[in-house]
């Protein structure tokens, strides 16, 4: 797992902020590190912005006990995808 996937992936979390006015309550929160590190551990490259988006979902859903918005997500797997195919 590389360390500037991981804070490329803590940046689009902590911009899209899925917890929202959530997120002040969580005293750990660290800007998402902890998820980002948590999605990219299950992610492989070879996984479709489908398998990522529904790991991403899965993840945010199991850590916080949201109802992640979908489109955001899907948004974001997109832009997870991406992440890990630079060259």
């Amino acid at each position: 797992m590389n360390k500037e996937h991981i804070n490329k992936v803590q940046v689009l979390l902590t911009e899209w902020n899925p917890l929202g006015k959530l997120s002040v309550q969580i005293t750990d929160l660290n800007n998402y590190e902890t998820e980002a590190t948590d999605i990219l551990w299950h992610v492989k490259e070879t996984n479709t912005v489908d398998q990522i988006n529904k790991i991403t979902n899965t993840v945010l859903s199991q850590a916080f006990g949201i109802h992640v918005d979908p489109i955001k997500c899907k948004i974001i797997g997109e832009q997870i995808h991406s992440i890990l195919n630079e060259k």
